[in-house]
């Protein structure tokens, strides 16, 4: 069972209600929580864990916070943090970033990884493709070349378990 859709973490104790009552009914369904991360506060994790949520699947925008402020309109200052607070409480963490050629690239992408991989080498971390949406109209998608060396540059910075996404956005071909 996954909440997914914007981020649900600014509704942390309606979330933390509802997997109370799916766990009342359904104790060993899993449920995983998506989100940007900005409202996962401590507070709100420790309410998630103690109602039950199993696992996050963090899309960490940007490593530097000028990037992450032109793309979500705030700070990262705990952002950053929030994957080593997950793992502290016991959830199971799956990390993902978008790679936006010219915004967030290879370098800040490994950087990310690292972060990640200093906690937990087995962390699965996703490179999503960017494709055109919204107020990045003017941003182009990866190449395939782009998100290979992304993939390379993620396992050199020490995580295992590293999977690329959006692949018909890159991978137009038969021998892509």
């Amino acid at each position: 069972m996954a909440f997914t859709g914007g981020d649900l973490a600014c509704r942390a104790e309606f979330y933390a209600q509802l997997t109370e009552k799916i766990k009342e009914k359904a104790k060993r369904l899993w449920v995983l929580f998506e989100t940007n991360g900005f409202g996962l506060v401590p507070r709100n994790l420790d309410g998630l864990a103690a109602a039950g949520v199993d696992s996050f699947w963090l899309d960490i925008k940007a490593y530097d916070e000028e990037t992450y402020r032109a793309l979500c309109g705030t700070t990262n200052k705990w952002i950053l943090k929030i994957p080593e607070w997950i793992l502290e409480r016991g959830f199971v963490l799956e990390a993902l970033i978008l790679y936006i050629p010219g915004i967030v690239e290879v370098d800040r992408i490994a950087k990310i990884a690292r972060l990640n991989a200093e906690l937990d080498e087995r962390v699965p971390f996703t490179i999503l493709a960017f494709f055109l949406e919204y107020k990045l109209l003017s941003a182009r998608p990866p190449t395939l070349e782009e998100m290979l060396k992304a993939y390379s540059a993620v396992k050199e910075a020490g995580l295992e378990r590293v999977k690329l996404g959006n692949c018909s956005i890159f991978a137009r071909t038969g021998s892509d």
